[in-house]
């Protein structure tokens, strides 16, 4: 089932302008504090609007970024608590499904030949599933897991679902030197979401969601994913707006 969706990434999960969201069936949120939840829950039962959850959502992990295969031990456990918190939390509140990073992203350590890391990072997805639905976004900069491949393996071992994170993937498919259609096209069956906004190498340094880009890649890729069956998601960023007007029209018309 097609679903248009918004994330609250695009007001920044400021709850001061949560009510100049556009209006949608379903929402995404993203980083909050635990004092926004009631204003949260409002806006949701006023809009007759459905969830998810991104997590760490109101929690917060040791680092900017989770950790789920770092060869730090502390690292490592860091991420999984707030991840089993953001869970359960996001259980209570009646939200569908939570999205969880994987693996770490800018990591350029060999990790993937460890058996403990791999092991505990899939018991842990695992333990996630039990709780709540789990889709699973890909990073970017991971340089041993980054292969359309890497995530059916994954996908495999865990029974999760993926967000294909766009503007992740466009990095990727830069930094990789591989065809990002060919990414969705062999993920396809177990594509439960999509974000959707811009990102290269160097408009990433500037912007952290731009909403729209003119590479060739971002059309290519915008055209493949209008075939698929999942959720749409806007996750475009306040921090630059030059093209929003643009991403909506594309969103309007999936």
């Amino acid at each position: 089932m097609k679903r248009k969706c918004i994330s609250t990434s695009l007001i920044r999960a400021n709850k001061e302008l949560i009510y100049t969201l556009p209006y949608a069936k379903h929402y995404e949120l993203t980083f909050f504090k635990s004092e926004d939840i009631e204003v949260i829950q409002r806006f949701l039962s006023e809009r007759e609007s459905t969830f998810g959850v991104h997590a760490p959502f109101i929690f917060r992990y040791k680092e900017i970024h989770p950790n789920p295969t770092s060869l730090n031990d502390d690292l490592r456990t860091d991420t999984f608590k707030k991840n089993l918190e953001c869970a359960h939390l996001a259980k209570d509140m009646g939200a569908q499904y939570i999205v969880i990073h994987y693996p770490n992203a800018r990591q350029e350590e060999e990790w993937r030949s460890n058996k403990k890391i791999v092991d505990e990072s899939i018991k842990h997805i695992n333990q996630l599933r039990e709780i709540i639905d789990v889709r699973i976004e890909n990073v970017y900069f991971n340089d041993n897991f980054h292969s359309a491949e890497d995530f059916v393996w994954l996908i495999e071992e865990t029974n999760a679902t993926i967000c294909v994170d766009i503007g992740h993937l466009l990095l990727d498919s830069e930094q990789y030197e591989f065809d990002a259609v060919k990414f969705i096209d062999i993920l396809e069956e177990y594509i439960s979401e999509v974000h959707i906004y811009y990102a290269d190498i160097e408009t990433y340094k500037k912007c952290h969601h731009a909403p729209w880009g003119d590479s060739i890649s971002f059309k290519r890729v915008l055209e493949r994913i209008r075939h698929l069956n999942c959720d749409f998601t806007i996750e475009a960023s306040n921090d630059c707006k030059e093209g929003l007007e643009l991403i909506f029209e594309y969103w309007e018309g999936l």
